[in-house]
């Protein structure tokens, strides 16, 4: 049974591909899954490769937005999958690549989306 955070998660991963693909960047893979670690996306823009991870919160969360959402640990498992994976593209090993966070948050008036781009760094960089 898939929960409704779930189908929340799926729904934004699509918005978030719908966007991008909008801006030019091609989506080569959803949910791409490296043991139990997932990449919510992998796309491309020219010779660019990005690890997109995907966060959707309503506004006012008392957790924090959907920027905080991704945490350390997640962090660091993305970049281990990513560090897994990335071979596996065309030219991956010796292409630029860089790691994206496409947030979604609820607000009155619908859905607010940012695209931070080079978001997160594996040497801990944020932003």
């Amino acid at each position: 049974m898939t929960s409704d955070s779930q189908r929340r998660g799926r729904a934004g991963e699509s918005i978030a591909a719908l966007f991008l693909e909008a801006r030019g960047y091609t989506i080569l893979a959803r949910n791409l899954r490296v043991g139990r670690r997932e990449l919510d996306l992998v796309a491309e823009r020219g010779r660019l490769l990005l690890a997109v991870e995907v966060k959707w919160r309503p506004a006012g969360d008392a957790f924090g937005g959907a920027g905080e959402a991704w945490r350390p640990a997640q962090r660091s498992r993305a970049a281990a999958a990513w560090l897994a994976v990335r071979a596996t593209f065309p030219h991956g090993e010796t292409r630029p690549w860089r790691f994206d966070l496409v947030t979604i948050e609820e607000e009155a008036h619908g859905l607010r989306l940012e695209h931070r781009r080079g978001a997160w760094s594996p040497a801990g960089g944020w932003w």
